[in-house]
C-alpha cells in the first residue's frame, strides 16, 4: 500500500476520492430516485391506459342509456272517470284483457275471474291474470291497464324469470254494480 500511496501523489489521491464521492452522490442523490419517479410514472400510465381503454368499451352501453333516459316517458297517468261494470260488461273484461296484451304483444296464459266474489254481490270483482312477455311492454301494459274505468286497485304484482322472457301475475279488482 505504501507503493500506491508513494507513486500517487496526495493532492491527487483527495481529488480522486473526491471525484468517486461526487459519482456515488449523484448517482445515488439523482439516478436512482428519477428511475423510481420514471417507474411510478409507468405504472401511472398503465393504470390511466386501462381506464382509457374500460371507457372506450363502455361509451356505447353508456351512450343507449343516455337515449333512453333522454326519452320522454309518460309523466302523468292517465286520469280516468271511475264507472262501474254493468252486468253484462262483464263478460267482455276478459276479451279486452286480451286485446290490451296482445297490443303490448304480452301472451296471456289464465285468466281467473273470482266467482265467489261475483256471487256474494260485494260490488267487486277479482281476478287473477298471468301474462308472458318482456318487461319494458309489462310497463306499458300496466299503464294502459289504469284506463279501464272500472278498475279499483292493482293488488299484487308477481314478476318471475323464465327462460328468455318473463312471467306476470296480476291480482286485480274491478268494481261493479
Amino acid at each position: 500500500m505504501k507503493n500506491i500511496f508513494s507513486i500517487l501523489p496526495t493532492q491527487s489521491l483527495i481529488c480522486f476520492l473526491l471525484c468517486g464521492a461526487g459519482i456515488i452522490a449523484f448517482v445515488f442523490l439523482i439516478i436512482v430516485p428519477n428511475n423510481n419517479a420514471a417507474a411510478e410514472l409507468d405504472r401511472e400510465i398503465e393504470i390511466i391506459n386501462d381506464s382509457i381503454e374500460q371507457q372506450r368499451i363502455l361509451r356505447p352501453v353508456f351512450d343507449s342509456l343516455l337515449q333512453r333516459a333522454k326519452r320522454k316517458n309518460p309523466t302523468n297517468l292517465p286520469n280516468i272517470k271511475k264507472k262501474k261494470l254493468e252486468q253484462d260488461e262483464i263478460n267482455q273484461v276478459s276479451a279486452g284483457l286480451q286485446d290490451m296484451a296482445a297490443r303490448h304483444k304480452l301472451e296471456i296464459r289464465n285468466i281467473k275471474t273470482d266467482v265467489n266474489q261475483l256471487m256474494k254481490n260485494s260490488g267487486f270483482l277479482q281476478m287473477r291474470i298471468q301474462a308472458v312477455g318482456d318487461f319494458m311492454n309489462f310497463r306499458d301494459f300496466l299503464l294502459d291497464l289504469g284506463t279501464i274505468p272500472a278498475l279499483e286497485q292493482i293488488e299484487e304484482i308477481n314478476v318471475t324469470a323464465i327462460a328468455g322472457t318473463r312471467q306476470f301475475q296480476l291480482k286485480i279488482w274491478l268494481a261493479k254494480k
